[in-house]
C-alpha cells in the first residue's frame, strides 16, 4: 500500500507519525508537523476566510497534539495568507504530502480554493500523475 493510500484511512496525529521520520531529530519532527498543519490551514485560508466546517476538520483532526502545537495552529489560523512565505518553508520531499493536506482541508466549493491549488501544483512541481493520484485517493474528480 502507498503512502497516500494509508493516509486516508488515518488519523491526523497517525498520519503525522508516518509522513515524517520519527528518527530525526525532535524538532525537525516539529518542523514537520508545523508545515502540514500549515498546509492544511492555508488551504483553509485561499477563499479569504477559514469557515467553521474547515475550522472543525482541522481540530478534530489534530488528534492528541500538545497545546504547544494548538496555539500554533489558533495563531496560524489568525494570520492572513501569505503563499509565498509558505512555499519557501516547504522541505524538499514534502511536496506531495503538503498538497495532499491541503485538498484533503478543503471542499473545494469556490474559484479561489481551486486557484490556491493550481498554485501549490505548479510551484511544487507535481507531476500529473501525482496530481491525479491525490485527487483520486481523496475521492476528488481529477477534472476538479
Amino acid at each position: 500500500m502507498n503512502l497516500i493510500n494509508k493516509l486516508k484511512t488515518m488519523s491526523v496525529a497517525d498520519i503525522f507519525s508516518n509522513l515524517i521520520n520519527e528518527s530525526s531529530e525532535d524538532e525537525k519532527y516539529q518542523d514537520d508537523i508545523h508545515i502540514l498543519l500549515k498546509a492544511m490551514i492555508n488551504a483553509s485560508k485561499a477563499d479569504g476566510f477559514i469557515d467553521e466546517k474547515e475550522q472543525d476538520r482541522i481540530i478534530e483532526f489534530m488528534g492528541n497534539l500538545s497545546d504547544e502545537e494548538k496555539l500554533f495552529v489558533k495563531k496560524e489560523m489568525e494570520k492572513p495568507l501569505d503563499i509565498e512565505t509558505f512555499l519557501k518553508e516547504i522541505p524538499k520531499g514534502m511536496e506531495k504530502q503538503v498538497y495532499y493536506m491541503s485538498l484533503f482541508a478543503i471542499d473545494l466549493d469556490v474559484e479561489a480554493e481551486k486557484n490556491y491549488l493550481e498554485i501549490l501544483e505548479k510551484k511544487l512541481h507535481l507531476t500529473e500523475d501525482e496530481i491525479h493520484d491525490i485527487k483520486d485517493d481523496l475521492g476528488i474528480s481529477a477534472f476538479v
